[in-house]
């Protein structure tokens, strides 16, 4: 299965915002991260409300970390809650649930673009004086920054997501070609396969009316050296740069490399064109490759290959891709939250992440481990290439994210179609940006 990543549903957490008192349901947030910081010595329950880990070995990754936890600290007993298997549909779920002070779930497995939104609705405690001044060191800098809102951490790091270039390595040989460099090589180089008849799709990516949009424009942005908000929030998209970003999308479509339908692929649909044996080349999350190179799920296991996403001639820019990955929040009205902070941290700390390498088909997030044996034995790309990345987060610093993303997606998406020129895409998307970070967008 695969972690996707969706467009917020806003209602939950307008609705959380305007139920919550300051200071976390209002309660004294001193009095709750002094409860956090204490491990409880006498017998505690705690609940863990976790979606699916995709799996190398067909393990229940959530339920090897439940045992190696209660192996260190055998006072406390986690449960889990089976969370939905969509971004949207949980964060939708949980913020509903939060809202009205539930004290279940303790600790709550969340989307990196999470922590503003549910900071700023009091639905997650902030954790920075829980952690040690150096615990960042050893994690991605663009995971430290989407966990941040307003000087505050409101994420622990889990297990990270990140983008790469998949390609039909026979088909490429057939024709005597390299894998590109560039964009501009890559249309080249599709157009050529095509033209003989070996692939029916050039370019295979995900530019449905939904965050996977933004997630795509957010890298097309940073190859050609354009920015979506400047340090202080506010809209900063537009010039040149970003309109050549906007343009690449319309070839994409225009030259016939990708098909018209992509205006409706989300990452499981170009995912699923490409096991098929219907693309020369995808962009997509890391966990394609697990399901592309299976035989049992795809028909062209063996002939792929993994690169980093090329990026523009001329630039010196490539390898870039979003950071993304689930990381695990605390609920601030948990009554077991010394437990759930040992328990999040435990998730962060080396014996899990180590754990993740071996078991899980993702990417650990601490950085040292994709650098060890476990990483190794995998033989995966994905692990192995993540510390050339080039990460870049999303404009998430912000609780209006949704309206963000949807100021982005939606006029990206009728570029592709054609039914805006790329210039006119850039001024929609500045003027959507202004109006969504006003928190005037719907």
């Amino acid at each position: 299965m695969s972690l996707h990543r969706r467009a917020l549903l806003t209602g939950a957490l307008s609705a959380a915002a305007a139920g919550l008192l300051s200071g976390c349901g209002g309660k004294d947030l001193d009095d709750l991260l002094a409860q956090a910081a204490t491990v409880p010595r006498k017998p505690t329950r705690l609940t863990w409300w976790v979606s699916e880990i995709p799996a190398r070995r067909g393990a229940v990754v959530a339920d090897l970390i439940i045992r190696a936890f209660e192996r260190r600290h055998p006072h406390i007993r986690v449960s889990k809650i089976n969370a939905l298997s969509t971004s949207d549909g949980n964060r939708s779920a949980i913020a509903t649930q939060l809202a009205g002070g539930s004290p279940q779930p303790d600790v709550y497995l969340g989307d990196t673009t999470w922590p503003a939104q549910f900071g700023h609705s009091a639905l997650a405690l902030p954790v920075e004086t829980l952690l040690p001044g150096d615990f960042w060191d050893a994690y991605p800098a663009a995971l430290r920054s989407s966990s941040t809102y307003r000087g505050r951490v409101y994420a622990v790091p889990f297990f990270t997501d990140s983008t790469y270039l998949f390609y039909r390595k026979d088909l490429l040989a057939k024709h005597g070609l390299r894998v590109p460099g560039s964009w501009e090589e890559l249309l080249d180089t599709s157009r050529t396969v095509q033209r003989a008849g070996d692939t029916e799709a050039g370019f295979l990516w995900q530019a449905a009316v939904t965050e996977s949009l933004t997630a795509n424009v957010t890298e097309f942005l940073a190859d050609a050296g354009a920015t979506v908000l400047d340090e202080r929030g506010g809209a900063a998209l537009g010039g040149p740069a970003a309109e050549r970003a906007f343009s690449l999308m319309a070839e994409f479509t225009a030259r016939g490399v990708t098909p018209r339908t992509v205006a409706t692929y989300q990452e499981s649909n170009a995912q699923d064109a490409f096991v098929n044996g219907r693309g020369l080349f995808l962009r997509n999350w890391s966990y394609a490759w697990v399901n592309a190179s299976t035989p049992a799920l795809s028909r062209v296991a063996g002939k792929v290959g993994t690169a980093l996403r090329p990026g523009f001639e001329g630039t010196g820019r490539s390898g870039i891709s979003c950071a993304g990955g689930w990381s695990n929040f605390i609920n601030p009205s948990s009554r077991a939250l010394g437990a759930a902070m040992a328990f999040a941290r435990f998730c962060a700390g080396e014996e899990v992440q180590r754990l993740l390498a071996r078991e899980a088909g993702v990417i650990p997030a601490m950085t040292s481990v994709l650098d060890g044996r476990e990483a190794r034995a995998t033989g995966d790309p994905t692990v192995l290439r993540a510390p050339d990345l080039r990460l870049v987060a999303r404009p998430v610093q912000t609780p209006y994210y949704p309206q963000v993303s949807k100021a982005m997606y939606t006029p990206a998406n009728a570029v592709v179609r054609g039914d805006l020129s790329p210039a006119a895409g850039v001024r929609a998307a500045r003027e959507g940006l202004r109006t969504a970070l006003e928190g005037k967008a719907l």
